[in-house]
């Protein structure tokens, strides 16, 4: 019998988890951290897959499952979206197989070939944010000091404008330079990496 809400459980009715062996911990938590800063885009795909909301919770919450449960098999330092969105994929057409009744949701293909679009568009955006950060570094300091007002502030142009006690269109510019520089840094080391 399950105790209510109110009453604490007793240690024969919790369940229990291996704990980690030392070492790991720094894994594990770096596992947690990704796969909970990843929620929504997994939910999005999943929604976007299936048409619908209460589908797509229910089969986030089995790809959540799954995932924890091949927490061994993810390699520490790779792309966590990619393993998750193959691990989603098959919960997916798990899904799809129990529900062949309902004509309205996309077939195995579909959503095969959905997944492996989304598999390569994170790939390459996790390539390109490693890119951004990298060129970011390489700015020169003034305009890492524009960014970070702008961006990590959370500021407008016109609140920048007044901090740095330049016009809203000279600040403008300035954005438009360090984007158009910024742009060219990430297309030369994407270029770079490919020929790589």
């Amino acid at each position: 019998m399950l105790p209510s809400a109110n009453e604490p459980m007793s240690d024969r009715e919790c369940p229990t988890t291996d704990a980690p062996a030392e070492g790991h911990e720094a894994e594990i938590d770096q596992f947690i951290r990704r796969l909970t800063d990843h929620q929504v885009d997994l939910q999005g795909f999943i929604l976007s897959s299936l048409g619908s909301y209460s589908d797509a919770l229910d089969v986030l919450q089995q790809t959540n499952i799954a995932l924890w449960k091949k927490a061994d098999q993810f390699h520490a330092g790779s792309p966590f979206m990619p393993w998750a969105l193959q691990v989603a994929k098959y919960e997916i057409l798990a899904f799809l197989r129990k529900r062949r009744r309902d004509r309205h949701q996309f077939s195995s293909e579909v959503v095969e070939l959905m997944v492996d679009m989304a598999i390569q568009r994170s790939s390459n955006l996790s390539q390109r944010s490693e890119a951004l950060m990298d060129c970011i570094k390489e700015l020169p300091e003034r305009s890492r000091h524009f960014l970070a007002i702008r961006y990590a502030s959370d500021r407008s142009v016109s609140e920048v404008a007044e901090i740095s006690g330049r016009t809203v269109e000279a600040v403008k510019s300035v954005f438009l330079r360090i984007r158009r520089s910024l742009e060219e840094c990430i297309d030369r080391r994407l270029t770079s990496e490919a020929r790589s």
